[in-house]
């Protein structure tokens, strides 16, 4: 949005009073907040194994968790469940939210889930390059400082060490 919708005035930037930037009109006196889309995150277990997946076409050689934006009319939950299921193949259960994230960007608010898987036979969707289990007394293949790894380490804080450092 560049423009005021009530009054048509180009918009600036204004400081907020914690430091963060929004959309403002000064002849409305108006601050428009951005809406961040509602995603998931689901950090899938089997036992000691956690299941990592490869997006097609990603550049870096790092493997994060399964995600996926909610759809409008659907819960958070149903939405963690339906991606689990499309993108390997697999049923959940013990369904948790256990954290939210925010996206360096802020536009994009994420519900991070931990669930059951009772199988372990992936079926991977055309989404994913690669989905494999994997152990967590072995390095994991990701980026430290990505959203999925930060929340493996939240949950499985003896594993915070082990993330791979990958080049």
């Amino acid at each position: 949005m560049r423009f005021c919708s009530f009054c048509g005035k180009a918009l600036a930037l204004k400081t907020l009073d914690d430091g963060s930037e929004e959309k403002y009109c000064g002849a409305c006196d108006h601050v428009f907040f951005e809406t961040p889309s509602p995603a998931v995150l689901v950090l899938v277990t089997n036992s000691d194994s956690v299941l990592l997946a490869r997006g097609v076409g990603w550049k870096h050689p790092y493997w994060g968790l399964i995600s996926g934006h909610i759809r409008t009319g659907s819960t958070a939950e149903e939405t963690a469940v339906r991606e689990v299921r499309e993108e390997v193949g697999l049923e959940v259960s013990n369904l948790k939210l256990v954290r939210t994230y925010a996206a360096r960007d802020r536009r994009l608010l994420m519900l991070a889930f931990r669930a059951e898987a009772e199988k372990t036979s992936i079926t991977k969707s055309q989404e994913l390059e690669d989905a494999q289990w994997f152990s967590l007394s072995e390095p994991l293949p990701m980026r430290s400082e990505s959203m999925s790894a930060c929340f493996i380490k939240h949950v499985f804080e003896n594993v915070a060490y082990r993330i791979k450092k990958l080049t």
